[in-house]
């Protein structure tokens, strides 16, 4: 052979050549990490003489899939928590195919395949019964392994894992550095695999952001400030301040409509948390077998009807604040998956087994009292004091009456812009019976009247109707006004037509209108009402 001349290569070389070239060509055709890692592992097997091939990635326990699903398994070599990262075996084909085996999960540094990741150099091996680096002699055996070879995953700098190959022949040379360069190649198609997980997840979790969000917009969020300087008030305003900037847990107490969900926003929004999104959810909106899924999100075909994965609420929220209005109708499974959530921030989507970690900060709100709830065995008494770290109860609107002007102002503007009517004050008489007014339903109640009074306004000024007698109806100006007698005759029809034509006893008319059953059957008679005598009971006596 003269100078210059290249070596030429075996035949067996050329089909080892072309076969790390069909098994690339595979892998760069396909997005999926796991079919990446099965194509790599099972092609060494079937084209390229190995009896085992395997490929351990560097991750945590908690981005581990089988770690999640079958438990953590002890690192060989040493154990140092499951967030410190790993080689988890995530391929393997050939004469051993479990992942959950003893060598799933080794430490970087230990054992031949973890020194490969730690020095980031291949190691080539013909005889490996002789080398102190392989401890496991029985198995080598059993198997007849006589080679192996290792090359570190590396792509652009970054470690991604190892790829290992046992032999029950010699590997060469030549097929020694060919691995290599497919090395490079399957370091390659991996991180572009994981690279398209990444961003299918993230392109998931943005467009359910967007349409919460524009879910959010679509709905009426009343008015958008806490409005109000009274002391109970100004208390309140204080606890958010002191909450705001840490962590804890929140359960917002108080009746309905006082302005919980201001109070939750009104935390997130001074907390390190605003940059990031602020998730509601009605515990009460959604039926019991849904309310899972809701929070916490489910797998395709997890339970009919499920065609796609869902991501949950609580995912959604990672690094922010999750609302959980109406805690307290919370089903009782629900209420067992939401405890090991505020404990250990980790949950399943329903009909998965890959435990996902998110960072949420929980405020929650409910118009019941959970101690009795928990008395009366309806609510969790362990979870009850998860969410009682920071305990807030919002005034009632009767407790802070001053505000009522302020609120009424406020609101106001907001119906202006709503209506498109040039609304600027309620008249002297309706604010007085506004603060008089002792607000069952708190600011939500004021809303509502305020709303349905500016309805009915003919200019600027506002005439409040009494909430009391909820007579929200404006007279016409020109109204023609019934007779007393016409009134009268009315209003007897009324209370006959309410109690079914009774007129004597405790649930009768004349007990309704407050008169002596005989005058009512003379006024009645007087004003030509037809006595209903054959529908009076039985007790009275009478035919």
């Amino acid at each position: 052979m003269t100078a210059g001349t290249p070596t030429p290569i075996e035949p067996a070389s050329r089909r080892h050549l072309d076969a790390l070239r069909d098994i690339t060509a595979r892998i760069t055709a396909t997005r999926d990490l796991d079919d990446v890692l099965a194509s790599i592992t099972r092609g060494l097997v079937e084209s390229c003489d190995a009896v085992l091939a395997r490929i351990w990635l560097l991750s945590t326990d908690i981005e581990c899939p089988v770690c999640s699903a079958h438990g953590p398994v002890p690192a060989r070599g040493a154990d140092e928590g499951p967030v410190t990262a790993a080689l988890h075996l995530r391929a393997s084909h050939g004469s051993h195919t479990n992942l959950a085996g003893h060598y799933h999960r080794i430490r970087v540094g230990a054992l031949k395949i973890g020194q490969i990741a730690a020095s980031r150099t291949p190691v080539f091996c013909n005889n490996v019964f002789d080398d102190d680096r392989f401890v496991d002699k029985q198995w080598i055996e059993a198997q007849a392994i006589r080679a192996f070879a290792g090359y570190p995953l590396i792509f652009r700098d970054e470690l991604l894992g190892v790829i290992g190959i046992f032999s029950t022949g010699a590997i060469s040379e030549h097929d020694f550095q060919d691995l290599q360069i497919f090395a490079d190649q399957a370091a390659t198609a991996i991180r572009n695999a994981q690279l398209f997980a990444e961003i299918a997840h993230l392109n998931g979790r943005l467009a359910l952001e967007n349409a919460y969000l524009q879910q959010e917009i679509r709905e009426e969020g009343g008015f958008e400030d806490i409005v109000g300087d009274s002391p109970a008030l100004r208390a309140v305003l204080h606890e958010i301040e002191q909450v705001a900037r840490t962590d804890a847990t929140v359960l917002l107490t108080g009746e309905t409509g006082t302005g919980k969900e201001l109070i939750a926003r009104a935390i997130h929004r001074m907390s390190r948390r605003s940059a990031h999104t602020l998730v509601k959810v009605n515990c009460g909106a959604f039926p019991a077998g849904l309310v899972e899924s809701e929070l916490f999100g489910h797998e395709k075909g997890a339970f009919t009807g499920a065609l796609q994965q869902r991501i949950g609420r609580f995912e959604l929220a990672d690094k922010g604040t999750l609302f959980l209005d109406e805690v307290g109708e919370l089903p009782a499974d629900a209420q067992v998956k939401l405890l090991r959530v505020l404990q250990e921030q980790e949950f399943e989507r329903v009909g998965g087994a890959r435990s996902i970690r998110v960072d949420v900060r929980v405020v929650a709100a409910t118009n019941r009292d959970l101690a009795d709830e928990v008395k009366t065995g309806r609510f969790r008494a362990d979870l009850y004091y998860r969410l009682h770290v920071f305990p807030m109860r919002v005034p009632a609107l009767r407790e802070r009456r001053g505000d009522v002007p302020l609120l009424v102002q406020h609101l106001l503007m907001h119906l202006q812009r709503k209506l498109a009517k040039p609304l600027r004050a309620i008249t002297a008489e309706s604010m007085t019976r506004l603060e008089r007014y002792t607000w069952p339903g708190n600011v939500r109640e004021l809303q509502n009247v305020l709303e349905r009074a500016a309805v009915l306004a003919r200019g600027p000024i506002v005439d409040v109707p009494d909430p009391n007698t909820g007579a929200m109806v404006q007279a016409p100006e020109h109204t023609v006004f019934a007779s007393l007698e016409d009134a009268e005759r009315t209003h007897i029809r009324e209370a006959l037509q309410r109690t079914d034509g009774v007129i004597h006893g405790p649930g009768g008319a004349a007990a309704l209108l407050k008169v002596n059953p005989t005058t009512l059957r003379s006024r009645m008679e007087r004003l030509g009402i037809l006595t209903p005598r054959r529908r009076e009971f039985p007790s009275e006596g009478r035919p």
